[in-house]
């Protein structure tokens, strides 16, 4: 993917996002339907198969508190990660540190971008890294690392997958995300490796991100599917994958203080 055009690229933002969780055939059936209302996304459009790869390195802490919050259904949440979206990891591929927040069905994002080897150099060997005169990115930087200092949190997990995005012709800020052939792996830093375990095989995530309603053309699709919307947590079902012994356990486990902050 080109980040060439800085201008493009949305550093902040906050919408409400709903998860479907569906057979993968059913959605690549349900393509149609959308392209009649939607377009692929400019990155996506020229790409095979209108899709690319998503890598997410997530962190937690050593007790694993956000997983913990997760599972057991508190609202309002917070979560590190390091993307990247070229196939191949290299001392400058562009790479996004976010910290995404969920306050039930509105999510909060805010990211900066950096390259891997600036990256490393800031979170691996604490030194410092130059940005733009961006307060607003400088503050999303103090605060990713003062959440990773005050909670202890160290990477866990790399979650893989290909995305098919689709956004509205009317409204830009309407947009459908097609997530399949989600894979995880262990890792305490960034790889391109391709491989790893399968998390939900044969299935697809169809998510829904806007800003204000549902346009009544995608009710009626929701109605003529019978779409029921089904929290999924890419973050936490891949550690069940790659940890069996976190499946179906549930512990009661203290709220971090910097859900609040």
């Amino acid at each position: 993917m080109d980040f060439s055009n800085n201008q493009k690229i949305k550093f902040h933002f906050q919408r409400f996002e709903f998860k479907y969780q569906l057979p993968l055939d059913l959605v690549e059936g349900m393509v149609p339907e959308l392209l009649k209302y939607m377009d692929w996304d400019h990155y996506a459009k020229n790409l095979p198969d209108n899709s690319y790869r998503v890598a997410s390195l997530y962190y937690d802490s050593v007790g694993l508190g956000c997983y913990y919050d997760k599972i057991n259904g508190q609202k309002t949440r917070k979560k590190l990660r390091i993307r990247f979206y070229d196939q191949i990891l290299k001392p400058d591929t562009k790479v996004f540190l976010e910290i995404k927040r969920k306050y039930d069905t509105v999510v909060i994002k805010d990211r900066l971008i950096l390259t891997h080897r600036d990256c490393k150099e800031l979170l691996q060997e604490n030194k410092k890294v130059n940005l733009p005169n961006d307060n607003s990115l400088k503050d999303t930087l103090d605060e990713f690392l003062w959440l990773r200092s005050y909670n202890g949190m160290v990477p866990q997990i790399m979650v893989l997958y290909e995305r098919k995005p689709l956004v509205s012709k009317i409204d830009p800020n309407f947009r459908v995300t097609i997530d399949y052939n989600i894979r995880a792996y262990l890792a305490d830093w960034l790889s391109d490796k391709n491989d790893g375990k399968l998390v939900n095989p044969g299935l697809a995530v169809l998510e829904v991100k806007f800003n204000n309603v549902l346009p009544f053309w995608f009710l009626r699709i929701i109605q003529r599917y019978n779409l029921q919307t089904q929290p999924f947590s890419k973050f936490s079902n891949s550690m069940e994958v790659c940890r069996p012994e976190l499946a179906h356990r549930f512990v009661e486990m203290p709220v971090y203080l910097s859900n609040y902050l």
